[in-house]
């Protein structure tokens, strides 16, 4: 697959664009996202005018400093923005999560590499794959290194200029940035959920990868901070790294859980089930079953709402006094992100139990949140256990 083209340059969003401006964007996108799902599910990809119209909103710039175009957002607004798009198609508001949370493992470079990736385009972007790869292989040469190897799992790289890996020099792993042009696209994505997010094998045969370009994992964190002098501006480099705060992934399954119900309840007036195996016709809106499990799948996916909200504020308001987090208040956070995951998978089961044989079309906008949010909940940062366990230690000293 040849590197992802998007357009010629573009001058960067207007940078008077504020908080409210980009979520009313973000909303404003969800009839036409709920329009394309099932044609995302179907190719396995986001359109490229999809990606178009959610970057000349400036929802990629939500997250990058003014420096290059950037509006210094919150993670709050990143997490809101999630939402909204997820209500329209999951797999579209997996790609803008991704991409725009990986604009912190580019500020994690140095200035030089910084403005190799947006000194030209401020709507560069990275996707990659951030797991060691142990039979990854990098060679020393003059000024770099020389790397091979295949990461699966790389969502947003249909779109990505660039793209991150983690490899190991020296027994360590390290985080090195490639240019997509210098990799080769497996095209083996077929999950049952987030069909359309790309999330496809990446391969680099032999590529140079320039020392400007490689870093210890281990100081990532720590170059983060270095960068704020770079940026004063930005408060979201005071941020957790990686985010649990603005809720990457769980975002994107509370959303799709509020679209499945948003569904439910705009179609429920003219919705019927079979009465019995003599036939007949029942209205859902009749029956006290219906009733009772929608208004509870509903409170549920609102409190789940609620808790995105006020989690990712009170992280963005924290970064703003350029405070680091505490171990409890960064356990806290992926404590909610695992929860607020779950809460919405189990909303969404209430509501698909109650839309009978019409379920089992793959296209039903509940069957495909459903399935979707089934694959937000397998991902490694929501692992509900590892989540509770680290939160109960915190607490407990």
């Amino acid at each position: 697959m040849p590197a992802p083209t998007v357009g010629e340059i573009r001058s960067a969003p207007d940078a008077a664009l504020t908080p409210a401006d980009v979520i009313r964007a973000a909303e404003e996108l969800v009839p036409l996202l709920r329009e394309r799902a099932v044609e995302v599910d179907h190719a396995r990809r986001v359109s490229l005018d999809s990606y178009r119209r959610i970057g000349d909103a400036g929802l990629l710039h939500i997250l990058k400093p003014r420096r290059y175009g950037g509006l210094e957002l919150t993670d709050h607004d990143a997490a809101l923005a999630t939402m909204h798009l997820a209500r329209g198609c999951a797999s579209t508001a997996w790609v803008f999560s991704i991409l725009s949370s990986d604009n912190m493992a580019i500020l994690s470079f140095p200035e030089e590499t910084q403005e190799e990736i947006w000194g030209v385009d401020s709507y560069a972007t990275l996707a990659g794959n951030l797991n060691l790869n142990p039979a990854a292989t990098v060679r020393r040469v003059d000024g770099g290194y020389r790397l091979t190897g295949a990461w699966g799992y790389c969502s947003g790289s249909d779109f990505s200029e660039w793209l991150i890996f983690n490899a190991p020099i020296e027994g360590a792993g390290h985080m090195l940035l490639v240019s997509h042009e210098e990799t080769e696209t497996i095209d083996d994505w077929y999950p049952t959920g987030l069909r359309g997010t790309g999330s496809r094998t990446i391969r680099v045969e032999d590529a140079f990868v320039p020392d400007r370009r490689v870093q210890p994992v281990g100081d990532v964190v720590r170059n983060i901070a270095e960068r704020r002098s770079l940026h004063p501006g930005f408060d979201a480099l005071w941020g957790i790294y990686p985010s649990t705060s603005r809720f990457t992934f769980a975002a994107v399954a509370v959303g799709a859980a509020w679209g499945a119900a948003e569904h439910f309840a705009a179609t429920i007036g003219s919705s019927t089930r079979v009465e019995n195996a003599l036939g007949g016709a029942v209205r859902l809106a009749d029956q006290d079953y219906v009733a009772t499990e929608f208004a509870e799948a509903e409170g549920e996916i609102l409190m789940a709402r609620r808790l995105v909200e006020r989690t990712s504020r009170d992280a963005g308001e924290r970064a703003s006094r350029h405070v680091e987090a505490t171990e409890a208040e960064a356990a806290a956070e992926m404590r909610d992100n695992a929860l607020v995951a779950r809460i919405a998978l189990r909303a969404v089961n209430r509501i698909y139990g109650l839309i009978g044989a019409k379920a089992g079309n793959p296209d039903h906008p509940v069957t495909r949140a459903k399935r979707d949010i089934e694959m937000v909940n397998h991902h490694v940062t929501l692992n509900w256990r590892f989540a509770a366990v680290r939160y109960l230690r915190s607490i407990a000293g």
